[in-house]
């Protein structure tokens, strides 16, 4: 118990002294209660223990200045502990996530390891009949994790080894048809000490940028067809000079009907960001950012053996036009995650929204009640030529006369056991190369990962 302690009274929380203190004592007292009554967690607390290993091989570097073959294992641990009590509830959630067994020049980063740390620490006050008796919601405040949307601009990681955070105030209304949910934060920057591949643990901070918006939520039709709009603003690099800020606000829609057999689904999301991007050159004045996001996806799942449902998916993310000019078009995905739209993290993370053309045809399947599967086309290009591809470190800013990447084949089986207790994951990924790749000098890549989740 002092090294749950001492971490909450550490640094890595600043700005949450009375949250931190409050769980502190809540642990410590419950301690003593099941040791006094022998019947396990008291009826106030309780604990969730999740472990996630990845075993995973990429053969074939598609980024720069790579070549050959790279493997790794990425180990994640988590232990949540929620107190609920009349009026308010207390969350607290450690997680450990480290990389192991990959090569020196592996592109380890923030996504891929944060050794043991305060991932949530928070106060969550319910309420109910503000305006009338139908009305529910909370407020948070600490250090919480987020879903927002569609997921693809705020969330909380799933295959990713690492999981955002962020530390502020968030609230949730939901009346009726309609929800409206709003948080103003700093996320949490995701420290190691000293280089990442040794894994050594450092306190996790709060950054000094901010993040804050707003989603309102509506059902409009019995077939569950719903709207979402929404706001969203960053300001970062507020403590390097005025000119490397990047100051942008993303306005968004989205019209979706989630899938049912028998019927046709659909999603549709389109975003506008514009604001101020960080200069060129240190004399330089800040750049006007001005880019767009456009997601479609529509299909029919069948009432039949193995729900089989088909979808078509396009989705378009723009790029810069002209990275040495003074406008700045490159979209930033914010807290997203690509994993739904473009396949597997970890050692691929080979495409994502930013500088991208890319549509596709998806197969869901289930074969049974506890094992569902897909396979997933895609046909990525480059949405602007002079910007290169990003995820790989390419820039061309005279251009290469090819923006087609190449085709990507991806599957995956998932088979949930004991109730959901343990998960098996396993899947697989090709890149047949393109005309791009073959300019760069690359050629095909694959990717394999199987991975256990085991919840307690």
């Amino acid at each position: 118990m002092s090294l749950i302690r001492s971490a909450f009274h550490a640094s890595s929380c600043p700005i949450l002294p009375f949250v931190c203190f409050t769980f502190s004592a809540l642990i410590g007292f419950s301690f003593p209660v099941m040791a006094q009554t022998g019947s396990g967690v008291p009826e106030w607390l309780t604990l969730n223990f999740e472990q996630q290993t990845r075993f995973q091989h990429l053969d074939g570097q598609f980024r720069a200045g790579l070549e050959g073959s790279d493997q790794g294992i990425e180990w994640r641990n988590t232990l949540r502990a929620d107190a609920e009590f009349e009026r308010f509830s207390v969350t607290a959630e450690l997680a450990d996530m480290r990389t192991y067994l990959v090569d020196r020049d592996s592109p380890l980063d923030s996504f891929t390891n944060n050794p043991i740390d305060i991932l949530q620490v928070n106060v969550t006050v319910p309420f109910s009949g503000l305006f009338n008796e139908e009305d529910r919601g909370f407020i948070r405040i600490g250090r919480f994790t987020m879903d927002q949307g569609s997921r693809r601009f705020v969330a909380r990681n799933r295959f990713r080894n690492t999981i955002n955070s962020f530390a502020g105030v968030q609230a949730r209304l939901e009346s009726g048809n309609n929800s409206l949910e709003l948080f103003y934060t700093h996320p949490t920057r995701r420290l190691v000490s000293g280089e990442r591949i040794d894994n050594d643990p450092r306190l996790d901070k709060q950054s000094s940028d901010f993040f804050w918006g707003g989603f309102f939520t509506t059902r409009l039709t019995a077939q569950e067809d719903s709207l979402q709009l929404y706001l969203l603003g960053a300001d970062e690099l507020r403590d390097l000079p005025s000119n490397r800020r990047f100051d942008v606000l993303s306005t968004g829609a989205r019209l979706f009907r989630n899938p049912a057999p028998g019927r046709w689904h659909y999603d549709t999301e389109a975003l506008y960001q514009w604001g101020d991007a960080p200069a060129l050159e240190v004399d330089s004045s800040l750049r006007d950012h001005k880019a767009y996001y456009f997601h479609l996806s529509v299909g029919y799942s069948f009432d039949a053996h193995w729900q089989p449902r088909l979808s078509f998916l396009y989705h378009y993310g723009s790029g810069d036009k002209d990275p040495l000019d003074n406008e700045s078009n490159e979209l930033d995905h914010l807290f997203g995650v690509p994993r739904p739209d473009f396949g597997p993290t970890g050692l691929f993370r080979a495409f994502q929204r930013v500088n991208t053309s890319s549509p596709g045809l998806m197969l869901n399947l289930q074969p049974a009640e506890n094992i569902d599967a897909y396979v997933r086309w895609q046909r990525p290009s480059l949405a602007e030529e002079a910007q290169g591809w990003r995820t790989t470190r390419y820039r061309h800013p005279g251009g290469l006369g090819e923006v087609f990447l190449g085709d990507q084949l991806e599957t995956r089986v998932r088979w949930n056991l004991f109730s959901n207790k343990l998960t098996i994951d396993g899947g697989y990924a090709w890149i047949n190369a393109g005309p791009y790749m073959d300019l760069v000098n690359k050629g095909d890549s694959n990717y394999v990962y199987i991975q256990t989740i085991l919840r307690l």
